[in-house]
């Protein structure tokens, strides 16, 4: 009589399967959150880069023309500026640009991605109170800022 012989199979049991999807369920609960802040606080730091790169285009404007540049109290967008200040700001996703003087003596510019507003004027850039944040929960150090 001959010997039959078991050859071992090879693959994962039910119980190994389920220990691997609960520790990437785990994984992904601590990921995903984290994923969602950094990306917010891209956006943010990117917006906070641009409306410096406005307020030292509409200097430069000022000491050019004797005044900064007058929309008369009419709101332009990223196109208007980008002509008028002679820069080139590409905007990500979903961030839009404002401009906007009543008079030349003082403007606000504002970038705003979802429901994250931040804003900047012709007083000078200190980090705290220009640029600002004037709507929304960002997460920059801009908690101190005045409301809108």
């Amino acid at each position: 009589m001959t010997k039959i012989r078991r050859v071992p199979e090879r693959g994962f049991t039910l119980l190994e399967l389920m220990v691997v999807v609960i520790i990437i369920g785990v994984i992904a609960a601590f990921a995903i959150p984290n994923y969602n802040k950094s990306i917010q606080k891209a956006h943010e730091r990117d917006m906070l880069a641009q409306l410096t790169s406005i307020h030292a285009a509409n200097l430069l404007y000022r000491s050019y023309d004797g005044k900064y540049w007058d929309t008369v109290g009419v709101s332009q967008d990223l196109a208007a500026i980008n002509s008028t200040l002679s820069i080139n700001i590409i905007a990500n996703s979903g961030t839009t640009y404002n401009y906007k003087s009543d008079d030349g003596s003082t403007f606000q510019a504002t970038a705003a991605w979802g429901a994250c507003t931040l804003r900047v004027t012709e007083a000078p850039i200190d980090g705290t109170n220009n640029p600002c944040r004037s709507s929304g929960t960002c997460l920059s150090t801009l908690s101190a800022c005045p409301g809108p």
